[in-house]
This record gives C-alpha cells, sequence and structure tokens, in this order.
C-alpha cells in the first residue's frame, strides 16, 4: 500500500498514488419504509388486475374472504396489527388464491419484524399475480431485511423487468446494497447511472458512480458526481476520502491532505487517509512547499500505526529539515540568539525522525544522517555556543 520516494541533491521524489477508493457503501436500507411504500403501491395494482381479469359480462362470484380481508384492512388502519393478521388469515382460508390478502398479511406481519413469515406470503402474492411488480420490491425489501442479499437484488431485478415504473425514490438505497452485497458489479453500475438520472437529489448513486469513474481512470464522469455527492453529502467522510483520491490525483495536493484528514476520524477510513496525506505531503515537499508538507506528514504519522510510522519519519525529517534551514540562516544572518536552541531542538527532532527511518530505508536515511545532519549539527553547536558567550 505504500510507495517509495526517492530523496535526490536534496530534494525528495514524490510517491505515486497507492490507496484504492473506499466502498460506496449506501447508508443503512430502510426495509420498513420501502414496504410501506410499496404496500400502497402493490394493493391498487392488485385491485386494478383482478379487474383486468374478472370475466366480462358475467357477474363475478362472491368472495368468500372480502369480508375478513375488509374487516383485516380496518384493524391494520388502526394498527391493531394482531386483530389484522388474524383477519387476514381467516380471508386467506376462505379465498387463498387472492394474491391481495397475501400481500397484506405478509405487511402486517412486516410491522412486527417478522420477515421470514413475511417472505413466504410474498412469495404466495407473486406466484399468483406475476404481473404486479410491487410484490417483488415488497419480497425484495424483506430479503434484505434478512440481509438475503442475492435473493433481494433478484427480487429487485426483476420487479424492475415487470415494471420499470417501481424504480422509486425509496428503491435507491436498498437495491444499491443489495447489488453492491451480492457483489454485481454490472448492475450496481448500472442502477448508478439510472439513480442519478431519475434522482439527482439522491446522495448514495452519485458515491457509487464517482467510486466506479475513479477505477475507471474517468475523470470526466467522476469529478462531477463526487463533486455533486459532496454538495448534497457535505460532511459524508467517505465522500471526503474519495474526494482526495480525485484531488491527488489533479495535482491539489493541500486540498488531498485536508480532505483526507476529515476523513481520517472514521476507523474503517484511517488507513486510507494516512496513506493519501502521506502521498500528499510527498508532493508537497517534492513542490518545495516544506511547512506544508510537514504539517501533512505530521498528520499521517499521529494517525499511523507503530509499523508505518519509520515510512512515514524518514520524510518528515526531511521536510522538517528544509524547514530549518532557512530558520537557522535567518537567525545566523541577523545574530539572532533567541532562535540558536529553537534551531537545536528542531535538528534533534529532525535526527530522531531519520534515525526512526532507517527502518524504512537504511541506506537513505544513513545518508542523511551522516551528511546533511552532522554537517548541521556542527554548525548550530557553535552558532548555541557562540551565542552563550555573549552573555
Amino acid at each position: 500500500m505504500w510507495s517509495v520516494a526517492i530523496v535526490a541533491a536534496g530534494a525528495l521524489g514524490a510517491p505515486a498514488l497507492s490507496a484504492q477508493v473506499p466502498a460506496a457503501a449506501p447508508a443503512a436500507s430502510d426495509s420498513a419504509g420501502l414496504v410501506e411504500v410499496a404496500a400502497m403501491h402493490a394493493r391498487q395494482t392488485a385491485q386494478h388486475l383482478e379487474e383486468q381479469s374478472a370475466p366480462r359480462g358475467r357477474v363475478a362470484r362472491p368472495d368468500p374472504g372480502a369480508a375478513s380481508y375488509l374487516k383485516g384492512l380496518a384493524w391494520l388502519a388502526r394498527d391493531q396489527n394482531d386483530s389484522a393478521e388474524a383477519a387476514l388469515r381467516a380471508a386467506i382460508t376462505s379465498s387463498p388464491n387472492v394474491a391481495r390478502y397475501h400481500g397484506d398479511l405478509a405487511f402486517t406481519l412486516t410491522a412486527t419484524g417478522r420477515w421470514s413469515d413475511a417472505e413466504d406470503e410474498y412469495r404466495a402474492a407473486v406466484r399468483l399475480q406475476q404481473a404486479n411488480a410491487w410484490y417483488f420490491v415488497e419480497l425484495g425489501a424483506v430479503q434484505l431485511a434478512q440481509q438475503h442479499w442475492a435473493q433481494a437484488a433478484a427480487s429487485f431485478t426483476l420487479a424492475v423487468q415487470v415494471d420499470s415504473g417501481v424504480i422509486v425514490r425509496q428503491l435507491i438505497d436498498p437495491a444499491t446494497q443489495a447489488f453492491m452485497h451480492a457483489g454485481m458489479a454490472e448492475a450496481l453500475d448500472d442502477w448508478a447511472h439510472m439513480a442519478t438520472t431519475r434522482f439527482p437529489s439522491e446522495p448514495t448513486p452519485w458515491l457509487r458512480l464517482a467510486s466506479v469513474s475513479y477505477e475507471h481512470q474517468d475523470t470526466v464522469v467522476g469529478f462531477p458526481a463526487i463533486r455533486h455527492y459532496r454538495s448534497l453529502r457535505p460532511d459524508d467522510r467517505v465522500g471526503a476520502l474519495v474526494y482526495a483520491e480525485y484531488m491527488l490525483n489533479a495535482g491539489q495536493y493541500d486540498s488531498a491532505a485536508t480532505l483526507a484528514h476529515q476523513a481520517s476520524p472514521d476507523s474503517a477510513l484511517q488507513h486510507l487517509s494516512v496513506v493519501v496525506m502521506y502521498n500528499a505531503g510527498g508532493h508537497l515537499l517534492q513542490d518545495g512547499k516544506f511547512p506544508r508538507a510537514a504539517e501533512v506528514l505530521q498528520q499521517a504519522r499521529d494517525l499511523a500505526p507503530p509499523a508505518d510510522q519509520p515510512r512515514i519519519d524518514l520524510f518528515l525529517g526531511v521536510a522538517k529539515f528544509r524547514v530549518l534551514q532557512p530558520f537557522y540562516n535567518d537567525a545566523v544572518e541577523h545574530s539572532d540568539c533567541h532562535k540558536s536552541h529553537a534551531a537545536d531542538s528542531m535538528l534533534t527532532d529532525v535526527a530522531h525522525l531519520i534515525t526512526s527511518g532507517i527502518a524504512a530505508d537504511s541506506a537513505l536515511a544513513n545518508q542523511i544522517l551522516a551528511g546533511a545532519v552532522v554537517q548541521y549539527r556542527t554548525s548550530i553547536d557553535g552558532f548555541v555556543k557562540q551565542c552563550a558567550n555573549r552573555h
């Protein structure tokens, strides 16, 4: 995950990007919320399909389960779920082949989180009325609630194939989650493109589109996508890290470091954040922005695990050394003895960091220690002594 930088003629070669964009995970899906929306549409669609299939010119047979069904709906409207369940089961006993009865019983069962029982009833509704795409949506929602990712993804796919009108805002995040966890990358990408077009105010598809575009090195699509996502969720840390990677590749190293640092409090993103800051700090060092490079590399070191610190220490030591040089030269030029002890402390810190960096690159670290650090130690010791004699 780390790349190796090279110090040549006192300049640090910038390391290449070695992190990957984090998974564009959607927000936790609201299966109950999706079921509630879909249930209303399913009931209306079921009634319409029943009317279409009724024999023309003949008097319809009385439905023995209708009275119990209406009682069940009345109980359901009053949130009396136990009474609603009993009435709807009675309706199914009397009329087992009416999809609506199974669908509304399943909806009643979801109210108490009985997802597996609800799934059985939705399967019955689907079997009886396959043209009703909303039953596939509800089936997928209860499968998602049970973390049956592949089954949920299949149900949502069938729903859209039966009737694309089921693509409502409440379906976006649940379907994204199902496709992602099921490992259906192509379907997930297609879903993200569709969702950003239909629902531009929904954040999750924009993040997915940005992540996919980053993997394909498509900044034309990716940059606007991640910027739009950031406008919708400015405080989201995953979005901040994805944007940081885009900015790093675009040469906007200062912004990349700032964004990565914003993402770093999330423990799941911390390692990637450190890698981005490490790379950004290396580029800033190469560009001669030594104070900012030192600041960014210090932030990366503070977050890095002990095993990774020597790698950062080496470049942090170089950055701090390049900050020390003008500081010390200015002190000598103006005979500013107030800075003598500060310069001494700065060099001690540099030596400590470079020494730590031996574990990452012993040849490079020893070269710096034996060369520049020794030379400046002699000069600074002399300056400190000279200042002491003045007093």
